[in-house]
This record gives structure tokens, C-alpha cells and sequence, in this order.
């Protein structure tokens, strides 16, 4: 008996313990706390951001070039003869002025031929007067004879006559000639400038027409700036039918850790287009160049960038270059911090800026940031002009100070009685349905307007 009592009981108290734990187990899953319910916030993407202004915007064209000088050439050799004085800026490097006397010739043998010049001039002279005296006695022995009518030329001695005279005017030729080769062994400077190279020097012989070096002035330089077609239609060139202010220009060049700046206008254009590169090459011109003040001498063969000042935009956008996308599209952040992309009109661009024609309206807020692929309805946190946006956790942004821009012209509106487009109501119903913060006052006008999340 006692045996089965004993059974009874191994069996029975693991029930009965299973069946405790399963009432304890149902009491408190039935008396469980309620879970706290807690918004649900959508990830936000945050962005810099910039609020739009329209102006004027006046094109700079960029460009480079190479400076040249306005005029070059060989320094040339009219006479023969053996250099017999240098001048101290005769050397490669040197600047000289106008009318100074680089090099000079053995002037001897030219002084000896002006000598004899002159005297075959004084027997010229002689022959004439004689010749006029024998006309004169050829006159009045015709008149003492008393012959009638008028003596011929012959008697007269006029082809005598005419023949001294010509050798008169041959010996001042002479002369002049004389003269001329004399002055050519001073080898005088043109025009004030350098010397590039020279190829003569002291005691050597030249020839005529032997190089003795190659100049260049120094008044002033030139820079030919390559343009390309779409760079032309933003300038007036200079040329037969233009009209208006001179084209202006500003070269520069760095020289160590410090950049220049050189005043340039455009003065003319080349006859015809590259055929190599299809650009038209503008000239610039600098006056004194090598004496520019406090800046160092923009040098010949020195490497210069170009900024050209071209056509003035009016009632433009201007806007980052990395703001534009795929060369025609803007990231615009509306009312409801939310990016929409939007084509527009590019009137010009480089590698700093994009000026906007038709697209974009003053005051509107535009992306900053680089983003990849983005769909409308993206939502941002913008950052505009360096001012954080307010946080989207912050309580009813519907307060009179706290309240965006874009919210006060949404709740100005409303309280005109006004519609809000379809669109941006779609906007705030996916938002208040995905339980992202909305201001009371909205989501009482929404809740009033059943139709507008259908």
C-alpha cells in the first residue's frame, strides 16, 4: 500500500508544480506594461545649402598666352668694314634706347670716298661755269655780228650746257651717297629696346647685310590669348565694324610665393583661325612692361593667364560650379526640407561658377553638397549660408520665432485660405502617416482636408 502511495506522489507533485508555473506564467503575460510608443523618424540626409540671389554677373573669359614683344628683328649690317667700337649694352640682355650707338664701323675708307665725292662735285661745279660763260660769249658775238633772228642751241653751247649741269647733279649724288655710307658705320638702335643675341663684336669684319643681332623693344609687349567659339560669344573683338569701350584684360604670373597682376587691353585679332586648333587668337597689348613700378618686368617668352573681361548677364543666378549637375540640373530644397530636382537654363559656366538664366527664383534654397543619385521627396537637414536648420525634434517649430521661412509662407497660406498644392500635400500626409514631426497647426489643417492623402 505504502508502494503505491509512494508512486502516487513522484507523479502527481511534478504536475501539480507545472501547473502552478503555467498559471504564474499566464498572469503575467496578461498583466504585461504596454510598450511606450515612440515616433518613428525617417533617416535625414544633412546638407549645405544656399539661399539664391539674382544680379548682374560680367563673364570673365580665361585664357593663357606666352608674351612676345610688339616689334623684333636682326639688327642688319649696310656697309662693310671692322668693328671698331662696342657700346656697353651690346650684349645679350642688354636694353638700350633710341638713336644710341650700338656698334661702330671703320668709318676711313667712307670718309676717303665723301673727300673724293666732294671734289669731283668742285670740278663739276667749275665745268658748269665755264660751260655758262662760253653761252654768254656765244650771245653777244651773235649780236655783235649782227646776224638776224634767234642763234640755235648749237651756237649757244646748250647740249654743252646741259651736260655740265648733269655732272653737277651726279657729283652731289656722289656726295649724298658718300655721306650716307659714312653715317651707316655708327650701327644706330631703332627704337628703345634688348638685345636678344648678338653675333658681332670688336675687331671683327661684317659684311653688308651680315646680321650683327637679334632686338626686340621694350615699350611695349604683346600676348596672344587663343579663344575658342563659345568664348566669342561673350566679347566684342576689336576689328572694322566694333563699336563700344576697349576689351580690357588682366595678366597674371606667379613668381615665387607671390602672384602679379598686369593691366592689358585688347588691340586687335589675328587675320584667320588656327586651322590646328579652330580658335581665333586676340592680341593683347601692355604698355611698358618692363616698368611696371613696384611689380616685377613681364619678360619675354614669360608664361601668362589671361582673364578677359567679357558680356554683363542681366537678372542672373550665379551659383557654385559643383552645384550644377550633369551641366543642366539643381538640387532644390522646398517648404517641406525636402530636395527636388529641377532643370535649368545655364547661360554660362567655368571651372568656379554657373549662371542660371531661367529655373531658379530669388530666395529659393538650393543643395550645396555632392549627392549621387537622389528622387524627389528626398528628405535633408539643410545647413543655409552656414545657419544650422533647427532640430526636427525640437517641439512644434510653428512658434512665431523658431518657424522656418518656407513654414511661414506655408501657414500664411493657410490662413489666407489658399490650397496647398497637391504635391507638397502628398509630401506632408507620407510624413504624418510615417510619424515624422509636423507642426499641430498643420496637422490640423491636413486633418480637416480627408481628401488631400487619398
Amino acid at each position: 500500500m505504502n508502494y503505491f502511495n509512494h508512486t502516487a506522489v513522484k507523479v502527481i507533485l511534478p504536475l501539480l508544480v507545472l501547473a502552478i508555473a503555467f498559471v504564474i506564467g499566464r498572469g503575467l503575460i496578461a498583466n504585461k506594461p504596454e510598450p511606450v510608443s515612440r515616433p518613428n523618424f525617417k533617416s535625414v540626409t544633412s546638407i549645405n545649402a544656399t539661399r539664391v540671389t539674382k544680379s548682374d554677373y560680367q563673364v570673365t573669359l580665361k585664357t593663357q598666352g606666352t608674351v612676345g614683344a610688339a616689334r623684333q628683328g636682326s639688327l642688319i649690317a649696310q656697309v662693310r668694314g671692322t668693328v671698331t667700337e662696342v657700346s656697353a649694352n651690346f650684349v645679350s640682355g642688354g636694353f638700350f634706347e633710341q638713336g644710341e650707338t650700338l656698334l661702330q664701323l671703320d668709318p676711313r675708307d667712307y670718309e676717303i670716298a665723301l673727300t673724293m665725292a666732294k671734289a669731283t662735285r668742285a670740278q663739276a661745279q667749275a665745268a658748269l661755269e665755264e660751260e655758262n660763260a662760253r653761252s654768254e660769249q656765244a650771245a653777244l658775238d651773235w649780236k655783235r655780228l649782227g646776224r638776224k633772228g634767234k642763234p640755235s642751241s648749237l651756237t649757244l653751247r646748250e647740249p654743252q650746257l646741259a651736260s655740265a649741269t648733269a655732272l653737277l647733279a651726279s657729283a652731289d649724288a656722289q656726295i649724298q651717297r658718300a655721306e650716307l655710307d659714312l653715317e651707316r658705320t655708327r650701327i644706330v638702335a631703332p627704337y628703345r629696346g634688348r638685345i636678344a643675341s648678338h653675333s658681332a663684336d670688336l675687331g671683327q669684319f661684317v659684311t653688308a647685310g651680315a646680321a650683327l643681332a637679334e632686338i626686340y623693344s621694350v615699350d611695349r609687349a604683346e600676348v596672344r590669348l587663343p579663344l575658342s567659339n563659345q568664348q566669342l560669344g561673350y566679347l566684342t573683338l576689336p576689328g572694322r565694324n566694333a563699336l563700344g569701350e576697349p576689351v580690357r584684360a588682366v595678366l597674371s604670373a606667379s613668381l615665387g610665393e607671390q602672384r602679379y597682376n598686369w593691366q592689358a587691353e585688347i588691340v586687335r585679332t589675328d587675320g584667320t583661325i588656327d586651322p590646328n586648333s579652330r580658335q581665333l587668337f586676340a592680341i593683347a597689348s601692355i604698355e611698358q612692361p618692363y616698368d611696371s613700378g613696384d611689380k616685377p618686368p613681364l619678360r619675354v617668352g614669360q608664361y601668362v593667364q589671361a582673364d578677359i573681361s567679357g558680356a554683363v548677364l542681366s537678372d542672373v543666378v550665379v551659383i557654385p560650379r559643383s552645384a550644377l549637375r550633369e551641366d543642366r540640373e539643381v538640387l532644390v530644397v522646398d517648404d517641406t526640407n525636402t530636395l527636388q530636382r529641377r532643370n535649368v537654363e545655364v547661360r554660362w559656366k567655368d571651372a568656379e561658377v554657373a549662371v542660371i538664366g531661367e529655373g531658379l527664383e530669388e530666395g529659393e534654397i538650393i543643395s550645396l553638397t555632392s549627392l549621387g543619385t537622389v528622387v524627389n521627396g528626398t528628405r535633408v537637414n539643410a545647413t543655409v549660408d552656414g545657419v544650422p536648420a533647427k532640430s526636427e525634434r525640437g517641439g512644434n517649430n510653428a512658434a512665431a520665432g523658431g518657424m522656418p521661412e518656407r513654414l511661414k509662407k506655408l501657414k500664411a497660406l493657410i490662413d489666407s485660405g489658399g490650397e496647398i498644392p497637391a504635391p507638397a500635400r502628398e509630401r506632408i500626409a507620407t510624413r504624418i502617416a510615417n510619424g515624422e514631426p509636423v507642426p499641430d497647426w498643420l496637422k490640423a489643417h491636413m486633418a480637416k482636408q480627408p481628401t488631400a492623402t487619398q
